[in-house]
């Protein structure tokens, strides 16, 4: 349930103007990528969707074998451990997908029940992962900006040269628009992380905290519980697992991309630039090296040691209930 009503925060930011906005945003930024036919470009475009396709599967996969293990295992237990029959009503009592209140016999209806329960769990799942698959792709998407923008910043040269030859323009003021370019290329993909981050921080606490507590409740039910009933438990710890360590990579990678912005400014020549562009260049490196992140609210950054910090918590808390 608590679950169910973090997402319905997170479709709700999904919703925002903002959000729209940063949507708008790609949608023009493709359609202007594809527009210049660079084709080293564009090659490098459909690298990254290629990629993100594929993250985005392994993390639906991985989320529907989870929910699939919780809507077989009370079908499952139902034979392999059977509760019997009531001794008041004479109805025979079966296991359900989770315990709710239903205004009718729930054991008598029991395929009803299951059906219904079914349903909104699906529904329910379907928010879930879909959500974050979307939000993942943003993610990526950002990423990809940096590394065109490295692309082009380590090539520099090659490509002021192509705009002086056709736009008849002189190699100073070649150059001098193409830094410009470059620099509001950059100013972009940093406005857009912040106003991502501005609009998700306080989802990514509650995320973080709402994680935590599953994660540790997992770990603690494990040790309590039938041996068959453990199998959908571990499969929701692996598939909560993985889809954290996509998230918390994606946003990383952020990071590290935009300080490798710094690296493919001085991998270029651009000391043997003019010395206004130079400086431009410098002062584009100097901006690189400022940390671009995504925040857990106020608690730190969305990172990989982030989430090694979570595990450690449920190592040290699996270790206590051992030994106890």
């Amino acid at each position: 349930m608590i679950e169910y009503l973090s997402n319905a925060y997170k479709v709700l930011i999904f919703k925002s103007e903002t959000f729209k906005d940063l949507i708008i945003f790609i949608a023009t930024k493709e359609k202007e990528m594809f527009s210049t036919r660079n084709q080293n470009i564009i090659n490098m475009y459909k690298k990254n969707t290629n990629y993100t396709n594929k993250i985005v599967y392994v993390y639906v996969t991985i989320g529907t074998v989870g929910i699939v293990g919780f809507f077989l295992i009370p079908l499952i237990n139902n034979i392999v451990i059977p509760f019997g029959y009531n001794n008041v009503t004479g109805v025979k009592e079966h296991h359900f997908i989770m315990h709710t209140w239903f205004p009718f016999d729930a054991n008598k209806y029991y395929w009803v029940t299951y059906f219904v329960q079914l349903t909104g769990c699906f529904y329910g799942y379907a928010y879930i992962i879909y959500c974050g698959a979307f939000f993942l792709t943003v993610l990526t998407f950002v990423t990809c900006q940096l590394k065109i923008l490295q692309y082009l910043l380590e090539n520099f040269q090659s490509y002021a040269e192509k705009m002086k030859v056709q736009f008849s323009l002189t190699k100073e003021q070649s150059e001098t628009v193409l830094v410009k370019k470059l620099i509001m290329d950059h100013m972009n993909c940093i406005s857009f992380v912040h106003k991502l981050n501005d609009s998700v921080k306080m989802f990514m606490l509650m995320n973080f905290l709402i994680s935590s507590f599953q994660l540790s409740l997992v770990i603690y039910e494990i040790f309590l519980i039938p041996l068959v009933n453990r199998i959908p438990i571990f499969l929701f710890f692996v598939t909560l697992s993985i889809q954290l360590f996509l998230i918390y990579n994606s946003a990383h990678e952020i990071k590290i991309q935009n300080e490798n912005v710094g690296v493919a400014i001085f991998k270029s020549e651009w000391y043997a630039l003019n010395p206004k562009v130079a400086k431009a260049m410098q002062m584009m490196m100097v901006r690189a090296q400022r940390p671009l992140v995504m925040t857990i609210g106020p608690m730190g950054e969305v990172n990989v040691t982030s989430l090694i910090q979570i595990f450690k918590a449920i190592y040290s808390y699996a270790c206590l209930i051992l030994r106890h």
